[in-house]
């Protein structure tokens, strides 16, 4: 099937995650991502509160979707103290629960420094703890959804960015939907393990994009605000801003990944062309004392 073809997708459903596919939607606003790659296949792995694109080439996920609402109450288990092998993939995807250890620092100027990298959950243990509970948090330590982040920027902008999303946009905008991923550069730095000998690529940045239904029927696109960003590893602690906006276009172009796969392809262009004017602020888009119960249509 041609690239060109708008249903081309390079993905399959885990087989083990079959009787599970009907859950997908559940977590992916408007359909999940469709992999453009010829070449390197993306399995998708669904768990009990988010799902992935893994991807056998690049040993890590390719993109990650959750969804987040505000509760009236919530759960708060303490944090797992263990990472483990996703036992789904095969012996080769999986590339073994210890830390990513350091790389040499790709900034010229950087005279030799080596960058710490952390085990960067793509999907937060935080957010799927309060919304799903011990077993779909303990979910979220699979090395199936981990990424080498630098141990700066997974503990400053990207730590800040889930926050906001779990406890500022969730109570504010009611739900909130996000797909987040990593974006290489041409020639990645690799972590290699020893013993297997399995490398991981290194992102350059990642990208999170946003979606916020704020009026009925909530599918359609125009009733839904959008907020995509890229954010690059060396953005370390330095605070979101108008320089990280992008449009879900950009971001499609970058990784070679299709979003919005169940929209008429009219209203696909137009949302993902779209960029959002600002960072959004966590102030209330709804009222929920007027919002009240819709027929179906």
């Amino acid at each position: 099937m041609p690239e060109t073809d708008d249903t081309y997708d390079n993905s399959e459903i885990h087989p083990d995650c079959k009787p599970s596919e009907y859950l997908i939607d559940l977590f992916c606003f408007n359909g999940r991502p469709f992999n453009k790659d010829p070449d390197h296949k993306v399995t998708v792995l669904i768990n009990h509160g988010y799902v992935v694109g893994f991807s056998s080439f690049r040993k890590q996920p390719l993109w990650a979707a959750y969804r987040v609402a505000d509760a009236d109450h919530h759960v708060d288990y303490d944090r797992p103290q263990l990472f483990y092998d996703d036992e789904r993939l095969s012996a080769g995807d999986r590339i073994d629960p210890r830390p990513f250890g350091k790389i040499p620092d790709p900034d010229p100027n950087a005279g030799g420094r080596q960058v710490p990298l952390n085990r960067g959950h793509l999907v937060p243990n935080e957010a799927i703890n309060q919304q799903f509970g011990r077993l779909a948090q303990m979910e979220t330590f699979f090395m199936s959804n981990m990424s080498p982040q630098y141990a700066r920027m997974n503990q400053g902008i990207w730590a800040n960015l889930e926050a906001r999303i779990l406890n500022d946009y969730a109570p504010a905008m009611d739900h909130v939907w996000v797909l987040v991923g990593p974006i290489f550069g041409d020639n990645p730095p690799v972590v290699t393990r020893s013993g297997s000998g399995v490398q991981i690529p290194v992102p350059e940045s990642y990208y999170c994009i946003l979606f916020d239904p704020i009026r009925y029927p909530y599918g359609r696109m125009s009733n839904v605000e959008v907020l995509a960003l890229t954010i690059p590893q060396s953005a370390g602690r330095e605070q979101l801003s108008q320089r990280h906006i992008t449009s879900i276009d950009a971001i499609e172009r970058a990784t070679q990944l299709d979003f919005l796969t169940r929209l008429p392809n009219r209203a696909e262009a137009r949302a993902e062309a779209l960029m959002a004017d600002d960072i959004w602020a966590p102030t209330p888009r709804r009222r929920r004392t007027a919002l009240e119960i819709e027929p179906d249509q």
